[in-house]
């Protein structure tokens, strides 16, 4: 009785391990080079300290936490992008070190009523920093690729719950913010 318990046991736990090596080989699949369809992605890099000014007259930086989102033109050169995910922050950080991060730049959060409020309105200060920073990161990669970024005040977290616990999910630290399907409502 113990023996076919055992086989049962053995049985039910190779089923389970070979499931989960098809989604993980699928989530990989898809982080790297394909199940997509066509159009642009964001993608959201490692949080990183980089040294910003305190204010425009100030010639002292300070360290402060930022994470940056690339949006790229075609969502199947993700997977490629990542891989060159530290070539890119250290790109960034070279410039920051350069010339820090100017005072007002950095996108802020706001909460209000528990939804965050987005506000991508930029002023020409900040659309120059942008495309300054655009130019850097193309070159790094060598590719035209990226057209925007947004660099936020602050970490944010990417994967989390299970998917942070794969092996892959944190080797360089890029994770693609997929978008979420509007609901289609019913007549």
């Amino acid at each position: 009785m113990n023996w076919k318990i055992f086989q049962a046991l053995t049985i039910i736990a190779a089923t389970l391990a070979v499931v989960n090596a098809v989604q993980s080989a699928e989530l990989q699949k898809k982080r790297s080079f394909g199940l997509r369809g066509e159009g642009g992605a964001h993608i959201q890099m490692r949080s990183m300290m980089a040294p910003a000014k305190r204010s425009k007259k100030s010639r002292k930086t300070t360290q402060t936490a930022v994470t940056v989102i690339l949006a790229v033109k075609n969502n199947r050169k993700v997977g490629k992008i990542c891989d060159l995910a530290p070539k890119i922050n250290d790109s960034l950080m070279r410039a920051w070190y350069k010339k820090p991060i100017p005072p007002g730049y950095l996108y802020n959060r706001e909460k209000r009523k528990g939804k965050t409020k987005v506000n991508y309105r930029r002023t020409p200060a900040q659309r120059a920093e942008d495309n300054r920073l655009i130019k850097i990161i193309n070159r790094a990669i060598g590719a035209n690729e990226v057209h925007s970024i947004l660099v936020i005040q602050g970490t944010m977290r990417g994967a989390g719950g299970g998917l942070a616990r794969l092996p892959f999910s944190s080797v360089n630290g890029c994770d693609e913010l997929e978008k979420s399907e509007k609901k289609k409502k019913r007549k």
